[in-house]
């Protein structure tokens, strides 16, 4: 608990935060409304209630990073994603690490200036990201909106693809690097579908919601080299009565197996050519 610590004050970045020492002569960035106002290097603050935040820097550069942030973000836009993040981690149930809220903070109030300057944000991956991690997208949606609200201004679902990335990132404990690897591969994937087929999926649909899923669980049982028993059931009367999806799904197998250097079982193949083979016929219906 920080409750009695007082801090002295290094610098004023902003009226919401302030470079301090704590008692320990450490360095903290203290995040807070109001809390900079008529203050200035030298005076203390004692913790209360308007500290919403104590953030300490892991190192010099981070600390650098933190300051820059901090002292060049409009301090209303600071106020206001901290709120988003509060939100969202009463949403999850979590409290994010240090490290998170200060990327998410740099994240968030890049994409607002860039909107502000009429520059559009384009995420080539939304339907993919939209469709693997509901939950966090829908948590997204639902605080941005409440951003949207205050600063007055629509933020492109595109943005809030990148934002869902950040939180399932942070939940999971997966890298983003990681993350973006497989969501490139699973569009790719699904355009190799709709290239082959000359067909364009709704993005909608429960067809589409259900390939996106199994493309996902089969990627990351890959990964984890955790295949699926060697043979279907019906492998071979899927081979015979639907051989152009079958075809199709090893070439996805083939995809897959490339990229991740791996060995998939013949299994996946047969799964695959059941779901597209069910987009096939519901396509052949309208």
């Amino acid at each position: 608990m920080n409750t009695g610590k007082r801090y002295q004050i290094k610098r004023v970045l902003n009226n919401n935060s302030l470079l301090a020492l704590d008692e320990r002569r450490t360095e903290v960035i203290l995040l807070g409304k109001g809390i900079g106002f008529e203050k200035k290097k030298g005076d203390s603050i004692l913790f209360n209630e308007a500290v919403e935040k104590v953030f300490v820097p892991s190192s010099e550069d981070n600390r650098e990073k933190m300051v820059r942030i901090f002292a060049e973000t409009d301090e209303e836009v600071i106020r206001i994603i901290n709120e988003f993040i509060e939100y969202v981690e009463k949403a999850v149930n979590k409290k994010f690490s240090e490290q998170f809220i200060v990327t998410l903070i740099d994240h968030i109030s890049f994409a607002i200036k860039r909107l502000g300057q009429g520059v559009n944000i384009d995420n080539p991956f939304l339907h993919e990201v939209r469709s693997l991690y509901a939950y966090e997208y829908k948590i997204a949606e639902e605080g941005i909106r409440k951003i949207e609200k205050q600063l007055h201004m629509k933020i492109p679902d595109d943005e809030i693809g990148f934002i869902t990335l950040h939180l399932h990132s942070s939940r999971t404990n997966q890298s983003l690097s990681k993350m973006n690897r497989f969501s490139q591969l699973i569009s790719r994937l699904i355009s190799v579908v709709e290239n082959e087929l000359d067909v364009t999926i709704d993005k909608t649909s429960i067809d589409y919601a259900r390939l996106i899923t199994h493309l996902r669980f089969a990627v990351e049982r890959a990964e984890a080299k955790k295949m699926l028993e060697d043979n279907h059931p019906v492998s071979d009367l899927l081979r015979k009565e639907y051989p152009a999806c079958y075809n199709l799904s090893w070439k996805l197998v083939k995809i897959m197996q490339n990229e991740l250097k791996v060995d998939i079982p013949e299994a996946e193949v047969s799964y695959l050519t059941l779901h597209i083979q069910r987009i096939v016929s519901h396509l052949h219906m309208k």
